[in-house]
């Protein structure tokens, strides 16, 4: 995986690439909402994660390929991610995600998929990640029907009531159309989100569906966002904090025509020191930038 990215100076966090790893300065960025126990309830009455694990599964694909990849036995998708790669440093609409969503067969969300497209003459690979646990309390997966989604607004889907957004992602439907954000919202303050939101962007009418991935509200949820900004392509890591690993995250590439190149989850053995998400967006524009999300829990 090629991750480039000019120096960008941060309040907390500084981001970068060294050597095809994933680096980071010390701090994982600015919590925006960190929530030890629902605010209406006793710690008691929060889910706790076990076994969280990241498995993933990559390779060559062609244009609009789904490729997929199943949890453990007896664990689920609670969070995913994918990257999107051909080899070269890409630029405006070089290449981008078209979906990145829970995996669904016979009705069981089993794992997580994942496609993409590309606008140049060369070969494609893309690595789809799963972020895997036990069923966590309250644990279901909702998803919205096709709705209109044009490039400027949001597509957003809530959980039911009382639960929270851990996971989620969706597709673009439509010719020459993509991914430019996907990250869990509304994130503010010390509640938990409970809502998934997707934006496309693309040449013509572009639709899409929703996925979020949904909980009862989860015992020592750490939510941080951060924004970078740099050169095209862009983006960065946003690591957790200590003692914490990554449930899942997000990303929003912010432009008028910008594309999503990668959102997915990195372990602390690849990014030399804590568990964090990683995300790389582009556009056509010179300088823009993407927000950065990651939620974090503590391991059990």
């Amino acid at each position: 995986m090629r991750m480039l990215m000019k120096k960008v100076r941060f309040v907390t966090v500084a981001l970068g690439v060294l050597a095809g790893a994933l680096m980071a300065s010390a701090g994982p960025g600015a919590p925006v909402s960190r929530a030890a126990a629902p605010a209406d309830g006793p710690a008691a009455a929060a889910s706790r994660i076990y076994g969280v694990e990241i498995v993933k599964e990559g390779g060559g694909v062609r244009d609009l390929q789904t490729q997929t990849v199943h949890c453990p036995q007896r664990k689920v998708p609670i969070g995913g991610g994918a990257e999107a790669d051909f080899g070269h440093t890409p630029w405006g609409h070089d290449i981008q995600l078209v979906s990145s969503a829970p995996l669904m067969e016979g009705g069981q969300p089993v794992g997580w998929r994942a496609s993409a497209v590309k606008f140049v003459n060369v070969g494609m690979s893309l690595t789809t990640y799963a972020v895997c646990a036990y069923p966590p309390s309250g644990y279901q997966v909702v998803q919205s029907p096709v709705t209109p989604s044009p490039y400027d607004k949001l597509t957003t889907l809530s959980c039911p009531a009382g639960k929270v957004a851990l996971g989620g992602g969706g597709e673009a439907i439509g010719a020459d159309s993509w991914l430019s954000k996907s990250y869990p919202t509304p994130v503010g303050g010390t509640s938990q989100p409970t809502q998934w939101a997707l934006g496309t962007a693309g040449w013509d009418t572009t639709t899409a569906v929703v996925h979020a991935v949904c909980t009862d509200p989860v015992y020592a949820l750490t939510v941080a966002r951060f924004n970078a900004a740099s050169e095209s392509p862009y983006g960065g890591l946003l690591k957790c904090p200590a003692g914490t690993v990554v449930a899942g995250g997000g990303a929003s590439a912010n432009g008028p025509a910008a594309s999503l190149i990668s959102s997915r989850p990195a372990k602390a053995s690849e990014t030399g020191s804590r568990d964090g998400w990683w995300a790389q967006g582009s556009d056509n524009l010179q300088s823009s930038n993407i927000d950065l999300y990651v939620m974090c829990t503590e391991p059990v």
